[in-house]
């Protein structure tokens, strides 16, 4: 049997609808793991939240509120080092894919592409790594 595991989920996404989305599809991805997801709608937002609590991965829409492209993804990963970085964004475009692994994220998943099967499996994967 597997063990149990909780999982802190920094989820920076502006569309409450997406964000809840995501929450739904990962809640029954697997019985073993227990996503515990601190979300936010803005960059400034999330990098607040990392000087109050360690994430084990975050979850981040490229276009938000106060930023937009890549320059969060590198913002992002300067203040949270050997954090996995999951791209999940609308956007399917293979340049746009290349940059955000360039500055930093593990994986790039498109909005509504994904089940929660696959998100769990990059997340699994992103950890592991």
């Amino acid at each position: 049997m597997r063990p149990f595991r909780k999982l802190n989920v920094l989820l920076v996404e502006d569309s409450s609808s997406d964000a809840a989305l995501v929450q739904r599809m990962l809640s029954g991805a697997s019985p073993h793991v227990q996503y515990e997801f601190s979300t936010v709608s803005r960059l400034v937002d999330a990098l607040y939240l990392l000087d109050k609590k360690t994430f084990d991965i975050a979850l981040l829409d490229l276009n938000l509120i106060d930023v937009d492209g890549v320059a969060s993804v590198s913002a992002l990963h300067a203040a949270m080092p050997g954090t996995p970085i999951i791209v999940y964004s609308g956007t399917d475009d293979l340049n746009l894919r290349q940059q955000a692994t360039l500055c930093g994220a593990r994986h790039y998943l498109v909005k509504g592409r994904e089940s929660g099967y696959s998100i769990k499996f990059m997340i699994e994967q992103s950890l592991a790594a």
